[in-house]
């Protein structure tokens, strides 16, 4: 490419991650600390010459790599699947997410990893989901329950299992106005999902187990069948049953019943205490109940619309918010960034933007997740 043709595609590539990142012209000017945003507006038109430390800001911004501005062609990317309450745009929270899975993906090929993740695919297939979708989405959460050895309190541990076993990037952002989470599967940057870290713990696992049912009948329903996240279509209400059937095996929650409920006399306490115990929400313990014919639906939308049982699921779970948050990034993704750094393999300042910490406190952050150098020497061969 010539160098005029160059430096008009570098412009052009401005003005798109700008775009693409959610940022308008004004915003973005604020937030990379220009005086207003006619100077911003001079770059992208090509009128000011743009040093290499505010393109460094600029991509760090904008969540891109320094190299996504001199490609000859960009690769379209991929669209998430967005789970939210109501119809907005996700264009920053997507950018947020996009740029979190092409990092960790960055690392794995850095250190010799495979690139592929493992694949749980619905051994049901659309016919089955037509001719009896609940119960088959019933039958897939037993099925990946018993493949994925979760055990008797799968919420405790699904997220290990599919951050460390499967390779699933899972990533906890604070997500506002109505928005749940995401999910996505592609070939070059594998399995990824969002999680949102404002929700309750309880919450962030029947999400997780939603998120996963979208994962592994990727390929079985349309997005135009799924819908935009915003309404209980029927691929939607079968993630419910799916989430349900995943976190409370029924084996296990009929034995938890048998010891807690006194007399065949399910109390709203013993609901709540249930709850708790599983790690999921009065709710999804109350609908999974009637599923299995212990509790009446009446019975349960009273409960659930009665202020006073709200009020007592809250006392019996305060504390539990703030015991059991995740951090942002997954244990695996510090700690291939880490080796990363240890090997030479990038620098120092893209190890701060990876983690999202000040160059100055690198050395503190490594010896915090214990990566100094008495502890990396090789100590065998494998």
């Amino acid at each position: 490419m010539k160098p005029k043709k160059m430096v008009d595609a570098l412009h052009q590539r401005i003005v798109e991650a700008r775009e693409s990142a959610g940022f308008s012209i004004t915003e973005a000017a604020q937030k990379l600390g220009f005086k207003n945003y006619q100077t911003l507006s001079s770059i992208e038109k090509g009128v000011r010459n743009i040093t290499a430390g505010e393109l460094i800001e600029i991509a760090r911004l904008y969540g891109r790599s320094l190299d996504y501005f001199f490609e000859p062609t960009v690769t379209p990317e991929p669209t998430p699947l967005w789970r939210k309450t109501e119809t907005r745009d996700v264009t920053k929270e997507q950018r947020l997410f996009l740029s979190f899975l092409v990092r960790y993906s960055t690392l794995e090929k850095l250190l010799g990893l495979k690139q592929s993740w493992t694949e749980i695919r619905s051994p049901f297939g659309r016919d089955g989901f037509a001719s009896d979708g609940f119960a088959t989405a019933d039958k897939l959460g037993a099925h990946i329950h018993k493949i994925l050895d979760l055990g008797s309190r799968p919420a405790s541990n699904l997220l290990n299992i599919l951050e460390n076993n499967l390779r699933f990037k899972i990533l906890h952002l604070p997500l506002e106005n109505g928005l749940s989470g995401a999910s996505i599967v592609d070939k070059t940057l594998g399995v990824g999902i969002l999680i949102n870290l404002n929700d309750a713990p309880w919450r962030r696992s029947f999400d997780l187990a939603h998120e996963l049912f979208h994962i592994i009948t990727w390929n079985v329903f349309s997005l135009k069948e799924i819908g935009d996240g915003t309404k209980k279509t029927r691929p939607e209400k079968y993630t419910d049953i799916f989430a349900s059937s995943l976190l409370l095996p029924e084996i296990h929650l009929m034995e938890t019943l048998k010891e807690i409920v006194l007399n065949s006399e399910i109390k709203k306490v013993d609901l709540i205490e249930i709850a708790r115990d599983f790690g999921v929400s009065t709710e999804a313990i109350s609908w999974r109940l009637v599923n299995l014919k212990k509790l009446k639906a009446s019975q349960v939308k009273k409960n659930l619309d009665d202020p006073g049982f709200r009020d007592l699921d809250r006392t019996i779970r305060r504390g539990l918010h703030e015991k059991f948050e995740p951090y942002k990034f997954p244990a695996r993704y510090i700690s291939l960034a880490c080796r990363c750094l240890m090997e030479g393999k990038i620098s120092r300042g893209t190890f701060a933007e990876y983690l999202e910490i000040d160059r100055a406190e690198v050395d503190d952050y490594l010896a915090g997740a214990g990566f100094v150098e008495e502890n990396y020497e090789k100590i065998a061969v494998a």
